[in-house]
């Protein structure tokens, strides 16, 4: 698949075989940052995935539904099996709010790692925030939003 080539050429990007990415997918790797997709995931049409420093790890057979968000500034790992459903989100950083006068986008980000178990389901609309931990086999059900260990 065309798609899936150019994304092999990319520097920091690492691709499995058998990896399919639909129509609208981008992809961001900074310099220093890396994303490694497992043999036989799906990248849904239109998702985004924002490597800016890190590791980005997709395992084996991984499917990011349309239009979900995977943005990673520490890290994050997702599991053999997981599936995303639409529009889910996984987020490994917010602002912190140190300075109650500063505008949020001002402030400095907090990062922590994400790890993702394998054969979770994040339903449609579901989101993982900065450290959180989702054991094997968990559901997180539709719109639910996790910031800590789950499950």
């Amino acid at each position: 698949m065309l798609r899936a080539a150019l994304l092999r050429v990319r520097s920091g990007v690492v691709l499995g075989r058998s990896v399919r990415v639909e129509r609208g997918v981008r992809v961001e790797v900074e310099r220093g940052a890396r994303l490694e997709v497992g043999d036989g995931c799906v990248l849904g049409a239109d998702s985004r995935l924002v490597v800016r420093g890190g590791v980005l790890r997709l395992g084996r057979n991984v499917r990011v539904g349309d239009g979900c968000r995977l943005v990673v500034h520490a890290g994050a790992t997702l599991g053999d099996g997981c599936v995303l459903g639409p529009q889910a989100a996984v987020i490994d950083a917010a602002p912190a709010f140190e300075d109650v006068e500063a505008p949020i986008r001002q402030q400095p980000l907090v990062t922590a790692p994400v790890a993702i178990g394998a054969g979770v389901i994040l339903e449609p609309g579901a989101v993982v925030l900065a450290g959180a931990v989702v054991p094997d086999g968990a559901v997180l059900t539709a719109r639910s939003v996790t910031s800590t260990r789950a499950g």
